[in-house]
């Protein structure tokens, strides 16, 4: 009876593991046939569209992208990391200490105003982007505009349109006070009854215990900005030089067929997929270096929340 027990468990852990095989594959075969796929020529995704498989690999396009006589990519990737530090240090500080205030703090208000907040998550980003445009565009005393904010252009074109908007993110603050509300007050308690402050509480108590948490915001963070294209499209078009990476390279994508020497009747699927895996490339490697606390914070929140 023990032996066909044992037969049965090990026969289902091997259809188990079988079925984790192929669903992984399954799940990086975009992965794989897009670096195929970029390593190739037109013929070759022509000639087996379903695994471009090259006949020639060559690295060509990659040279093309990442050659800075003819490409400004290394510009658009500073400019974008610059802008997602910035929007990880920004909102994540407030998100922290608005957690903190109202997972940890009474006052009178406090829940009206945490209900406040979240009621406007009930509406979706897209129905804030024609205001904040003219916000921008109307912004008193900035690109030629008068103190009524008429005459000029405002802040379009310029980095202040991609560093001013969204800088309190309401999903991070119902996170973090989440995450406050399922630690003990003990741990305060106790630094407090040794002289420690508020701020002393939130640093050396609360923010070691957040760190998974923090992890998965500057995840979500990074990639939401890494990859945002409509709103630099939106500001940023006539300025070439606050392009970000997601931009740039849909403008570079249009123009590199003249940077390979193809007519444009061409489509080069080969220089899309590279695009596609230097923009991927920078995402995957800090992901692999974050995942711990990354699967750690999901899980918790999952749990806690």
């Amino acid at each position: 009876m023990t032996k066909r027990l044992n037969v049965s468990k090990l026969t289902t852990r091997s259809l188990l593991y079988l079925l984790l095989i192929v669903s992984s594959f399954v799940m990086a075969f975009p992965l794989i046939f897009m670096i195929l796929g970029s390593i190739g020529t037109t013929q070759d995704y022509i000639r087996s569209p379903w695994l471009p498989i090259p006949q020639n690999p060559t690295i060509e396009n990659y040279l093309i992208i990442l050659d800075p006589s003819k490409t400004d990519v290394l510009q658009w990737v500073f400019n974008t990391l610059i802008r997602a530090a910035w929007y990880i240090i920004i909102p994540g500080t407030v998100a922290i200490l608005a957690g903190y205030v109202f997972a940890k703090l009474s006052f009178r208000g406090r829940d009206a105003a945490f209900t406040f907040l979240l009621m406007s998550m009930m509406l979706p980003g897209i129905v804030f982007q024609v205001p904040t445009f003219v916000m921008m565009a109307r912004f008193p005393l900035a690109g030629g505009n008068d103190l009524l904010g008429q005459g000029g252009t405002g802040f379009i074109n310029q980095w202040p349109a991609l560093l001013i908007p969204g800088l309190v993110s309401v999903y991070y603050i119902f996170m973090l006070r989440q995450t406050f509300y399922s630690i003990p007050a003990d741990f305060e308690e106790a630094a407090r009854v040794d002289g420690a402050g508020t701020m002393r509480c939130l640093v050396s108590v609360y923010l070691p215990m957040l760190k998974p948490v923090i992890t998965v915001l500057i995840i979500f963070q990074f990639v939401g900005i890494w990859n945002d294209y409509l709103w630099p499209l939106f500001v940023t078009t006539g300025n070439p030089e606050v392009y970000v990476m997601a931009l740039g390279f849909q403008f570079l994508q249009a123009a590199g067929n003249s940077l390979k020497g193809l007519p444009n009747t061409v489509t080069d699927y080969p220089f899309t997929f590279a695009l596609a895996a230097c923009s991927i490339l920078p995402l995957v490697i800090m992901f692999l270096f974050l995942q711990k606390y990354f699967v750690e914070g999901v899980q918790g929140f999952a749990i806690k929340g």
